[in-house]
């Protein structure tokens, strides 16, 4: 998700109008980009399809919220969004998830939770103290904050890290995102532990902190390292 100048999207925008506005402008932008026929999967994600539908790929874990994948079925069912995806909506309060609408987020503020608002309404019907519904917001990982589904997450990555995998790919990413970091360098240690291996694949090459993590380092397009057929 790349950012705005100016919208920091970090947890803290919610502080500003101003800011609030532009980052779900920014949001609906993106989710109308990926309802499009320019957001497609790279020959990469296809590859990665490949894999997955030949039960060779055990886990695809991505920092993107464009949800791509699920115009490759087998790949979605193996990925994890780390960051989020622009295609649901939140709950602040109870964790309900919808479908991202975008006529609701045309301003600052936040609309009110479905559930939260019928729970509420069950409330009043018994005579009991109506509760403040939560808001909704895009389901958008800002800095700063933990996600939501941390828990699963972090079984689902140790249960892939105990399976043992011979190979991990490391695409198109700085690494400088702490938790970002940390997977890395357990699925590679992981890997290498059982005598697998590490690649990196990336236009840049890797901060000289995580380099020794990797057997080979290629620099390039991720793209020129897809099957030529995909």
């Amino acid at each position: 998700m790349r950012k705005s100048k100016c919208v920091s999207f970090h947890r803290s925008l919610y502080s500003s109008s101003v800011e609030a506005t532009q980052f779900h402008s920014t949001v609906c932008s993106m989710f109308a980009h990926t309802k499009s026929d320019l957001c497609q999967p790279t020959p990469f994600h296809k590859t990665m399809a490949t894999l997955a539908q030949e039960h060779k790929l055990t886990l695809h874990i991505t920092q993107n919220v464009d949800c791509v994948e699920q115009r490759l079925p087998d790949l979605d069912a193996k990925t994890i969004r780390l960051h989020g995806r622009v295609d649901q909506m939140r709950c602040q309060k109870c964790n309900w998830v919808g479908a991202f609408q975008p006529r609701l987020f045309q301003g600052a503020d936040l609309p009110s939770c479905p559930r939260c608002v019928e729970r509420s309404q069950a409330r009043a019907s018994q005579g009991k103290r109506i509760l403040n519904p939560g808001g909704l917001r895009p389901d958008v990982l800002l800095y700063g904050e933990s996600h939501p589904d941390d828990t699963g997450i972090l079984q689902t990555i140790q249960s892939c890290l105990e399976t043992g995998p011979d190979l991990v790919l490391v695409v198109g990413t700085t690494v400088k995102v702490p938790g970002c970091l940390s997977i890395v360098t357990d699925f590679c240690r992981a890997t290498r532990s059982r005598g697998g291996v590490a690649v990196w694949i990336s236009k840049e090459e890797p901060l000289s902190r995580v380099r020794h993590l990797f057997d080979y380092v290629f620099r390039g397009d991720c793209d020129a390292f897809a099957w030529p057929d995909s």
